[in-house]
């Protein structure tokens, strides 16, 4: 019985990988929406918690590298300022990444950020590594994220699984991980205005 119940989710998660969509901008777009950030090299791990099981739903990244981008697999996240291809966002201002925590925080769920900083040399390792991925279809949000971070992450390894939870849980448990919060309380917001 749980060889059929393992070949049923394999056969599920293949057609599953099948329908992601690549949205692709083109190189010369992507140029132009670059954005170099004056921070110190980082990774952040961006969850989108429910209040209520205060159990991740959602995962992200944050990438500041020789430009900062937004990685956000499976999402449904979109921008007319950000350029998108494969489930990157370019052109990640400040502005651009306040609106992007803003978009998940709500009154049902808030966002977590977990900045892991890192060598220029691994930021731009997980930069690349992203870029390599193309894009993820629904579900593999986390599954992606750990293999981002299991590949940049000198001396890393963080497991797999498509809980957004356990990444949320492990990276916590890394030295130097520094937490970040955002919450939004509108009941009535669709999307953040600004």
């Amino acid at each position: 019985m749980k060889a059929v119940r393992a070949a049923i989710l394999l056969g599920c998660l293949t057609l599953a990988s099948a329908c992601a969509v690549e949205v692709g901008a083109t190189k010369e777009s992507i140029a132009a929406a670059r954005f170099a950030s004056a921070e110190v090299p980082y990774v952040e791990v961006v969850s989108m918690v429910d209040r209520r099981s205060e159990r991740a739903a959602h995962t992200a990244l944050i990438i500041n590298a020789s430009e900062r981008v937004i990685y956000d697999p499976a999402g449904t996240f979109q921008h007319e300022d950000l350029i998108e291809r494969g489930d990157i966002h370019y052109g990640a201002t400040n502005r651009m990444v306040s609106y992007y925590e803003r978009y998940h925080a709500r009154f049902s769920h808030y966002v977590h950020i977990q900045r892991i900083p890192v060598t220029a040399q691994v930021a731009e390792s997980a930069l690349r590594r992203t870029q390599a991925q193309g894009p993820s279809p629904k579900m593999f949000c986390t599954y992606h994220t750990f293999g981002v971070l299991n590949d940049s992450l000198p001396g890393v390894d963080l497991g797999r699984s498509f809980f957004p939870e356990a990444l949320r849980r492990r990276v916590a448990q890394m030295p130097g991980v520094i937490d970040r919060y955002r919450y939004e309380e509108d009941r009535e917001k669709a999307v953040p205005t600004g």
